[in-house]
């Protein structure tokens, strides 16, 4: 009766967790998946930065090569698991021969002469015999892993990966949006400048009829109606460069959101974000709490020991249990069977590998040193970053006070000049100069207001809270 191999309780329970297991992560991740259209039709229309965010999420690449390093590391754990489980080797060979022998036979011819037998001649002939045959035979080994030191940190490692590769999936979702974000933001910035430019020729256009009116009567010379001349063309040349600008925003934004090329769409202006600024120490403290490259930065330390504990796993013994089972059958001359098995526990302790693993340990412990100065460095510029966004959104708030004022300032002026003009009691030259002063009041209010938006969401991101519940159900389970 041939023996049962015999399955250790461990390599057991690993193979049943690893039946249930792995078809469920497999069906989550097809359901994740599923989520994600492949291709979005896009027909053109308005655009809001809600809906921005939401085709970002569903169709940006970078996000969805995240998700696929999320799903690798999944399998890390199971891969260090795997060193415990069993092997089973078969092995199957067929030996066919056919050996020949050639014997010369001398045949000697007699006749009965006198009664006497008398040789009277002999003959000779081959005689040749064929053995043939064959041996099968069909092995199969069966070897268990008792103890190897090094499952565990590899294990461990594993698990941190798939946290660690978690959190760049968070990280990778926040900076796409705010991405998105600031590209929205362009487009939104460059229509109004296109606005004021065509505001500004509309103007321009208007003081050099009024110019060439006076110069008709004789009220201004020439001169006005010239300087009124360039001053429409250069507003026209600048409303073509933005108009060429924005084209090219758009294209952008359209791009990142996987449009198809020269979809017309148009943005719509979303609501402002609250402008009250907290405390740099409350946000510094969150972004701490929050940052997800700073966790990873973290985590990377704990990797680094648990690639240092292998490497002293190496160590120890490794304990194996091999169960060997063969089957011979020979034909031929004669027929017979064999079966045998044996089994074996092996016991490995390395002693010597010429100092590789010492300095596999060296290396290892001087790269947690250094990983743990990178950690502390990422927590610089996370200060350096909350600091930078916290001051930007500071000086946007008095800056766009200032700008208001301005903007009303200039326009009063215009609108007064312009009316002296008409009356003769102010020349072009001052009335251009105002509406050039106008034009880059407006501008710069412009550039800033959207600016300070951008800014606002800049704070919310380096502090690793922007859009935390669109970034909370994209979390992979």
């Amino acid at each position: 009766m041939s023996p049962r191999p015999f399955l250790p309780p461990i390599s057991f329970s690993l193979a049943i967790v690893a039946l249930l297991v792995l078809p469920a992560m497999d069906a989550t991740a097809e359901k994740i998946i599923g989520k994600i259209p492949e291709k979005v039709t896009v027909t053109g229309g308005t655009l809001t930065l809600e809906q921005a965010y939401d085709r970002a999420l569903a169709t940006d690449q970078t996000i969805r090569i995240a998700y696929w390093e999320v799903r690798k590391a999944n399998l890390l754990p199971w891969s260090a698991l795997a060193k415990l489980g069993p092997q089973v080797t078969a092995s199957g060979s067929y030996n066919r021969h056919d050996h020949a022998t050639r014997t010369t036979v001398v045949q000697t011819d007699t006749a009965l002469i006198n009664g006497v037998s008398t040789p009277i001649g002999s003959s000779t002939f081959d005689v040749t015999r064929h053995a043939r045959g064959g041996v099968a035979e069909a092995g199969i080994t069966y070897t268990q892993p008792l103890i190897d030191f090094t499952v565990f940190p590899a294990y461990r490692f594993g698990t941190l990966s798939k946290v660690s590769t978690r959190y760049q999936h968070q990280f990778t979702i926040r900076e796409t949006l705010f991405g998105v974000a600031s590209a929205f933001y362009e487009v939104l910035k460059q229509q109004r400048l296109v606005d004021v430019d065509r505001e500004t020729l509309r103007l321009t256009n208007q003081q050099l009829d009024l110019a060439q009116k006076r110069a008709n009567v004789g009220e201004v010379t020439r001169a006005d109606v010239l300087r009124a001349t360039v001053t429409v063309e250069q507003a026209r040349q600048t409303l073509v460069q933005d108009e060429g600008v924005l084209d090219i925003n758009r294209n952008t934004l359209g791009n990142i959101l996987k449009f198809a090329p020269d979809t017309p769409f148009t943005v719509a202006e979303p609501p402002d974000y609250p402008s009250t600024l907290p405390v740099f120490i409350g946000l510094l403290s969150q972004a701490y709490a929050h940052r997800e490259d700073l966790k990873v930065a973290d985590i990377a330390v704990d990797q680094d020991v648990a690639r240092r504990n292998q490497v002293i796993g190496t160590y120890g013994p490794k304990v194996v249990a091999q169960v060997d089972g063969n089957r011979a059958h020979s034909s031929g001359s004669s027929t017979n069977s064999t079966y045998d098995w044996d089994a074996v526990v092996s016991v490995q302790v390395p002693i010597f590998t010429g100092g590789q693993r010492e300095i596999d340990l060296l290396t290892a412990n001087r790269q947690i040193e250094q990983t743990k100065l990178e950690r502390d460095k990422t927590a610089k510029t996370v200060e350096v970053d909350v600091k930078n966004a916290w001051v930007a959104v500071r000086t946007l708030q008095q800056t766009l006070k200032a700008l208001h004022a301005q903007v009303v300032a200039a326009e009063q002026g215009y609108h007064d000049l312009e009316i002296q003009y008409r009356a003769g009691t102010a020349t072009s030259v001052d009335v251009l100069t105002a509406l050039h002063d106008l034009n880059d009041a407006r501008k710069d209010l412009a550039v800033q207001t959207y600016g300070f938006q951008v800014a606002l969401r800049n704070l919310e991101q380096v502090t690793g809270v922007f859009q935390e519940a669109r970034v909370q159900r994209s979390k992979i389970p």
